[in-house]
């Protein structure tokens, strides 16, 4: 009976048989399609990036020194001004008058002066014949004295009064921007009143960019000066990539701000097309030191498993190995790597995501779009559409 049993199974055995064989071969998997590059080598800029603000280098408060009518204001506001340029007129009658008299008054003070010296040597010889007392020739003496002395007063309210008269014409005293004046021709101004300050004048070019680092970072640039080394900054605009403007670092303070702990530093640069301006916000960018021979790869290569970081290092044979690295610092986008890779080496620096295992194979994908670029797709959609319009 067993013997029947295996001949009837056979049939099946055999077809079962024949359907396994028939069974195709698992396929290989697609490549993964990736962006590489390779390891460079070369010489690295250590930057640090602070916020920063413009303010002028001389700043000066125009004010008046005498009391009087405004009659001219000679400028428009906003305007750049010449340093000695005519700003303001205060009425000058008033103070022409006081020259006039003062100058009358001198004319005077020296008549009497020069009638005292020759009452003095006339009876100078007399006193010792005792024609004259040497009780009258003392007052002569003492009238000559004090003629003199009011040559000097008279000497001294002229020059005040030439002072007060130069004082009613307000000149600028540096070159820069005038800013704007709520004070019109026809106001009585008057010195140490609101009214007194009559414009502000700040200077454009150069310019100073005022940054503040922590105060932790202070032993980095103490150590800079202390070799004798510039610090040197680079000024940018957010927004406005075509301007930069360089300088090097003139000033750091000598303490920290206690409320921030930061350290106030600052640089002037040139500003002759004066895009910027007093208060306006800009970035300062320092260079602290220059990395020679440093191996170099963007940070987008870089794979964080727990506090580890790695690379896909790709092979001769376009498999991939996950690698161990080290990172020195990274910046702007590059990390800088000091252990785990050699120059040339070629890695993985978009698609990383895609990548599960070592060994997997890699293909080169098409370079990413710019920001911007309209996918492809959407350019037929729209190249089609006035086509279907037109059906």
């Amino acid at each position: 009976m067993s013997r029947l049993l295996i001949i009837s199974l056979l049939p099946t055995l055999l077809a079962l048989a024949g359907c396994e064989s028939s069974t195709p071969p698992k396929a290989a998997e697609p490549a993964v399609a990736v962006n590489t590059t390779t390891v460079k080598i070369g010489t690295f800029p250590v930057k640090r990036v602070y916020p920063a603000i413009a303010s002028p280098v001389w700043k000066v408060d125009i004010v008046v020194r005498v009391a009087g009518f405004l009659e001219v204001r000679n400028f428009k506001q906003g305007a750049v001004v010449k340093e000695n340029e005519l700003l303001f007129v205060i009425q000058q009658e008033e103070y022409e008058a006081a020259v006039a008299s003062a100058t009358a008054a001198l004319a005077k003070a020296i008549a009497e002066a020069e009638l005292a010296t020759i009452i003095v040597e006339r009876n100078a010889p007399l006193v010792q014949t005792g024609a004259v007392a040497a009780e009258d020739f003392n007052q002569f003496e003492a009238n000559l004295a004090s003629a003199q002395a009011d040559v000097m007063i008279a000497e001294a309210n002229l020059v005040e009064a030439n002072l007060n008269l130069e004082y009613t014409e307000i000149r600028s005293p540096i070159t820069g921007r005038v800013g704007a004046t709520s004070i019109d021709p026809g106001t009585f101004v008057t010195p140490g009143t609101n009214d007194a300050t009559l414009c502000t004048v700040v200077t454009m070019s150069p310019i100073r960019v005022n940054f503040a680092p922590s105060a932790n970072e202070f032993p980095e640039y103490l150590a800079k000066r202390l070799t004798g080394a510039e610090t040197h900054a680079e000024i940018t605009i957010p927004r406005q990539a075509s301007w930069t403007r360089k300088g090097d670092v003139t000033f750091i303070d000598n303490s920290a701000n206690p409320d921030t702990s930061l350290i106030r530093m600052w640089t002037d640069i040139s500003n002759d097309d004066y895009r910027l301006l007093p208060g306006q916000y800009c970035e300062a960018t320092i260079t602290m030191s220059i990395l020679h021979d440093a191996l170099t790869i963007p940070s987008g290569a870089l794979v964080q498993v727990a506090s580890e970081l790695y690379v896909w290092v790709v092979g001769s044979d376009d498999k991939v190995t996950q690698t161990k690295v080290g990172v020195e610092l990274q910046q702007d986008g590059t990390a800088v790597i000091k252990s785990g890779l050699k120059t040339g080496e070629r890695i993985v620096v978009e698609g990383v995501d895609k990548i599960r295992f070592n060994g997997t194979k890699i293909t080169e994908a098409p370079p990413p779009a710019a920001p911007g670029t309209r996918p492809p797709a959407a350019k037929s959609t729209a190249s089609a559409t006035p086509d279907s319009k037109s059906n």
